[in-house]
């Protein structure tokens, strides 16, 4: 199996690696680039009615990409990274192919084309971004369909300027796109509004559409496939995590999870839960943990073995499982109902008493302390991170369920707990942990005035990727005597 252009694939890593070179540094405006920037401008609009002059496959291309230097590079005169093309010298060259009756595009295969999409949503709201694109080999061949594959970024490069790279190669095995967010986090019904486009503009083979995505954008890849697993064939996050819960979702949606072995920003003791969810519900999830590799993605990742086993897998033409999320019963102020419930058994690692809650997540260095007593197990996490809040003293205690192969073993260490079957009141809240707990806290007060006893603490264990904010769910477990 043949890789993806070499370009594509450089540059397609640094994208999802956040890596930044020194040129996106801001310049002061160089002179007469107005001047250039409004000739040029009229010049690509003087030419929008010859978009089809090369065939109804390059039409909408051509329409994308003739629109692209007046919304999106020419905005300001700042440069682009070094492997890129100048905007105003890439207009300049697609503008001077098109007057002079030249495919610039069929003349770059292998490039990395910068296009334009903007779209009004129902309700009316506008969502729009710039993107590269690269076009497969042998486009376009009369009925014929390709596969795509979306990569999205993570959060280093939110708004980054982009432009032309000149290609090397005559196209991949697939169509390629790296749409640059602006503002973050990804938003799903734009990244679905974007989607659509795509399958809309260009000979998409439905059956075969890929996801990746580094740190920000694995976490989108996660939940954009936990959301529409019906769309993908199949999925690559790398050095992000998911929401275990939902795992049933992408039953039938394979996944090659890729972490760095060193990544100190998001540890990979949080993508193996969703590993182990996966293949807890009969899923198949790929782990490759990079010997060494920090949290950015190596510049030398080799993405064509990636790329070989995208094309191994098809939609699956079953119908997703049903969403978890959904049987929560949350009610419009984010509540569900209470209940009491029994919960069996079970050993748990405990971290030292901490601060009160706040952050993305109650404790990231106390959180992969407890990952690491996994690790030198040679394990997978395969259980959720719980955190236990003591109402008496206003402080917390992290707990990672021991792995299921060791629950029965013995094994020596002061900070495991054994924590004895036992009843609680149990109730999910979407919000902030500041009124989940209030909530808890109402629910102890009723439990109490109805004659039960109550310990005063509260066991939260989060579910959602927005923790600590209105989107954020998470079970909270009232505990009683």
């Amino acid at each position: 199996m043949k890789p993806l252009a070499p370009a594509f694939l450089r540059w397609f890593a640094a994208v999802l690696s956040c890596f930044v070179v020194s040129g996106a540094a801001h310049a002061a405006s160089a002179p007469g680039w107005q001047e250039r920037h409004d000739s040029l401008v009229a010049r690509l609009r003087a030419l929008k009615g010859r978009e089809g002059d090369f065939g109804p496959a390059y039409a909408p291309i051509y329409r994308a990409a003739i629109g692209w230097y007046e919304s999106w590079g020419g905005r300001n005169s700042d440069p682009v990274d070094d492997n890129m093309v100048g905007p105003e010298q890439y207009a300049s060259e697609l503008a001077d192919a098109l007057e002079h009756g030249r495919n610039f595009i069929a003349e770059n295969l292998g490039a990395n084309f910068p296009l334009a999409f903007q779209k009004t949503l129902d309700g009316g709201r506008v969502v729009g971004c710039n993107y590269w694109l690269t076009l497969p080999r042998g486009f376009p061949e009369r009925g014929r369909t390709y596969p795509l594959l979306v990569g999205l970024h993570g959060s280093g490069w939110l708004g980054h300027k982009i432009s032309f790279v000149r290609g090397k190669g005559t196209g991949g095995e697939m169509f390629g796109v790296t749409p640059i967010d602006q503002a973050g986090p990804w938003q799903i019904d734009f990244l679905n509004a974007y989607l659509d486009e795509l399958e809309t503009i260009l000979p998409v083979d439905k059956d075969r559409v890929y996801l990746e995505g580094h740190s920000l954008g694995a976490m989108a890849t996660w939940e954009w496939a936990l959301d529409n697993p019906e769309r993908f064939a199949a999925i690559s996050p790398r050095d992000g995590f998911g929401e275990p819960y939902r795992a049933i979702r992408l039953k039938n949606v394979p996944a090659w999870v890729i972490h760095g072995e060193k990544d100190d920003v998001i540890y990979s003791g949080a993508a193996e839960q969703m590993i182990s969810a996966l293949r807890a519900f009969g899923g198949v999830a790929k782990y490759s943990l990079l010997p060494g590799a920090p949290h950015n993605i190596p510049k030398n990742f080799d993405q064509s073995p990636v790329v070989a086993w995208y094309l191994q897998h098809t939609r699956s033409g079953e119908p997703p499982p049903k969403d978890p999320r959904d049987s929560l019963g949350l009610n419009e102020e984010g509540f569900s109902r209470t209940e009491i419930v029994g919960l069996p058994a079970t050993t748990y690692w405990k971290s030292g008493v901490l601060n009160a809650p706040g952050g993305r997540r109650f404790s990231e260095p106390a959180e992969w302390t407890l990952f690491k007593k996994v690790e030198v197990h040679g394990l997978l996490v395969d259980g959720p991170t719980r955190h236990l809040y003591d109402h008496s003293n206003t402080k917390l205690t992290l707990l990672l369920e021991v792995p299921t192969a060791l629950r029965n073993q013995a094994f020596s260490d002061p900070s495991a707990i054994h924590v004895s079957a036992h009843k609680v009141s149990r109730f999910y809240f979407q919000g902030t942990y500041r009124d989940g707990l209030g909530h808890a806290a109402a629910v102890s007060r009723e439990l109490a005035a109805g004659g039960m006893t109550v310990s005063g603490r509260v066991w939260v264990t989060p579910l959602s990727l927005w923790q600590n904010s209105k989107r954020g769910i998470a079970e909270y477990w009232v505990e009683t005597e």
